[in-house]
């Protein structure tokens, strides 16, 4: 696999950010952490962790908040998964990001943060390339997703005339697809101590002027498992072995 000769993933911060309460997945949530629900026979975040581990990455940080006892009953310090564990407690709901600033030294320059609900074998070797040569202050992961709209729609003059009209179009929007991979520049712009999203985090940076790499995902497979429908879609191709690490 590609690596960037700047990206050894011995010198990375590597955060999976499992702090939510999954709201979404009621009544799956109600006892159940939501990174701990299987897929394919095995937890959401262990099939991260397995996928940093086939890059190398051997130290990898999570936060906890709600449930944790459940995460770190699971997950203990790693060793069994051929990693090392460490976490960040969250005393107070820290959003998606914030709980980064629960850790007052990083060893390492540049962090690669990933939810903890994304079900995916996203290509870190593309990322980190294309974050290194386009000399990036933070890059976000984007996959695409269509928008089915189930109606004609319109395209309307300023005078009030139909220019055209598309039935039940499908639209390609590029989302964020909740992986950043940033330098301390973008970390020091989290505000310390309250809850903050990985949203606000890339405004941020745009907002102060630094450079945010858009990195499109062409290959593999990425869902959000944020809602029952999208549990399922994942369920489905982990059941039809379309997923492939």
């Amino acid at each position: 696999m590609y690596w960037n000769s700047e990206m050894d993933p011995r010198s990375v911060n590597v955060v999976i950010m499992a702090g939510g309460k999954g709201t979404r997945l009621k009544p799956l949530t109600d006892n159940t952490h939501k990174s701990l629900i299987p897929v394919g026979g095995k937890p959401i975040i262990r099939h991260l962790i397995d996928h940093l581990r086939t890059f190398g990455f051997r130290e990898i940080h999570i936060s906890v908040g709600h449930m944790a006892e459940q995460i770190t009953s699971y997950l203990g310090d790693g060793r069994e998964m051929g990693v090392i564990v460490r976490y960040l407690q969250e005393h107070i709901p820290m959003g998606s990001i914030g709980a980064m600033t629960l850790k007052r030294h990083w060893p390492h320059e540049h962090f690669l943060v990933i939810n903890g609900d994304v079900y995916s074998n996203f290509d870190i070797g593309n990322l980190s390339e294309q974050y290194f040569s386009r000399k990036a202050d933070m890059a976000v992961l984007a996959a695409p997703n269509i928008v089915k709209v189930p109606y004609g729609v319109l395209e309307i003059t300023s005078d009030g005339y139909v220019n055209s009209l598309a039935e039940k179009p499908d639209y390609e929007f590029m989302v964020n697809a909740g992986v950043y991979l940033f330098n301390k520049k973008v970390l020091n712009l989290l505000p310390k101590g309250i809850s903050y999203e990985g949203w606000q985090l890339v405004q941020s940076a745009l907002h102060t002027g630094l450079h945010v790499a858009g990195v499109t995902q062409t290959t593999g497979y990425w869902i959000d498992i944020g809602s029952m429908e999208t549990l399922g879609k994942a369920q489905e191709m982990s059941q039809t072995g379309i997923e492939q690490e």
